[in-house]
């Protein structure tokens, strides 16, 4: 009888080994980051601390908020993130308290984050992912790289569907109409515009603007008020945290009073947070700009 029960348990230990072995492949994670670095693993993240303000908006509107173990001194939305451990700020945090929380995963962001802090963090082994969107449809694949590494993968893939919706939607309000000549200003001092091979630049061109700025090189161009002058938009966005409330360009530059934009009553003080990030309120962004560029004055 001693014998028959060692053969069989010979048989079909394999038998219960193999499905053990399956379970563990079916639940590593693979993926290749931004950087085109291969990302593995063995199971979705549980700790994750957020090195932007983007990416812990991403992890809170998939449904893994939860699992965020950590967040920069910027991450201020949703309200609750800000209860969440800090870890310093993007471009100075400090890798002590990183290591401190205990992460399973690191997400930075290629657009805020230093690759100095990048490379110490994976030289202590620390599981390191980079995200970088830099479109619209590139927040969507974020969103959905990020369901995957949490163990969200289905709320991603219907917060991108139900997004996805939202775009198409403001960008058939737009459809035919003239499209309107703008800058968006970054920033005041000096004087930063977004241009070309951005997502906000993608956001204004889908809001049915043609962005001035394109044709000047850099991502971030910076203009002299000269210049603005000469190009004579006929709606200028701002940024919040370009301009505090209550200030009126004018009393920067009061020579802009003879813009067109200044004139008619079409400059635009826009929340910075949800225009400046690419996370899911960008088609909140989107939106705002469709409703402003086209309603009636």
């Amino acid at each position: 009888m001693f014998r028959c029960s060692v053969f069989l348990a010979a048989v079909f230990a394999p038998v219960l080994f193999i499905p053990a072995v399956a379970a563990a492949q079916a639940s590593r994670i693979s993926l290749s980051d931004d950087l085109g670095r291969s990302v593995t693993l063995e199971r979705p993240a549980s700790r994750i601390v957020s090195l932007a303000p983007s990416v812990t908006e991403c992890l809170f509107a998939i449904g893994a908020g939860a699992r965020v173990a950590g967040v920069t001194d910027y991450c201020n939305y949703p309200p609750e993130a800000s209860a969440r451990p800090h870890v310093g700020g993007m471009i100075n945090p400090s890798i002590e308290a990183i290591v401190g929380v205990k992460p399973d995963l690191i997400v930075l962001s290629m657009e805020g984050n230093m690759r100095a802090d990048f490379e110490r963090l994976t030289a202590l082994g620390a599981q390191v992912f980079v995200t970088n969107p830099r479109t619209i449809e590139g927040i969507y694949r974020s969103l959905e790289q990020m369901g995957d590494l949490s163990g969200t993968k289905d709320s991603a893939r219907a917060l991108v569907a139900s997004l996805r919706v939202r775009e198409r939607a403001a960008r058939s309000a737009v459809a035919g109409k003239p499209p309107v000549k703008l800058l968006a200003i970054v920033a005041l001092a000096p004087l930063m515009c977004a241009g070309e091979h951005t997502f906000i630049d993608e956001l204004l061109t889908a809001a049915g603007g043609t962005n001035i700025a394109r044709r000047a090189r850099g991502t971030y161009p910076a203009f002299s008020r000269e210049q603005v002058i000469a190009d004579d938009p006929e709606a200028l966005i701002v940024m919040s945290d370009a301009l505090p409330p209550g200030r009126a360009l004018e009393d920067v530059f009061p020579e802009w009073g003879s813009l067109a934009a200044v004139r008619h009553r079409r400059v635009f003080r826009i929340d910075g947070d949800i225009l400046s990030r690419p996370g899911p309120r960008a088609i909140d962004a989107l939106e705002t700009l469709v409703h402003i560029l086209h309603s009636p004055q």
